[in-house]
């Protein structure tokens, strides 16, 4: 099986669904999100390169972690993304897959 090089094409091959649905205004900023979600065990910051041209460095983030709630879910890591107030969370069997998703957002190769 060949890696995928998009983010949508990773997360088409190893999420558990392909878009999860959205929620808006959880967090006033991506500094807040960054400060809540970062308190998971194991969490991998990702923020986006400057060169992205899909979001912009200060207005966007992601954190790959292990989903405490999700205890004997085959799905347990997840990646939440913050886009300007809106925050999408992507399940995935593997912490790896996550983090890769993280780094393929982050670099805008969506």
């Amino acid at each position: 099986m060949t890696t995928p090089r998009s983010f949508r094409a990773h997360v088409a091959l190893t999420a558990q669904v392909e878009a999860p649905p959205m929620w808006s205004g959880a967090y006033e900023s991506v500094g807040e999100f960054f400060a809540v979600a970062l308190a998971a065990e194991g969490a991998q910051r990702f923020e986006p390169v400057p060169g992205n041209e899909w979001v912009r460095p200060g207005f966007a983030g992601a954190i790959a972690y292990r989903d405490p709630a999700a205890v004997g879910d085959v799905f347990a890591f997840a990646l939440a993304v913050y886009v300007e107030g809106d925050v999408t969370v992507y399940r995935f069997p593997r912490i790896e897959d996550a983090a890769r998703a993280g780094r393929l957002w982050a670099a805008g190769l969506i």
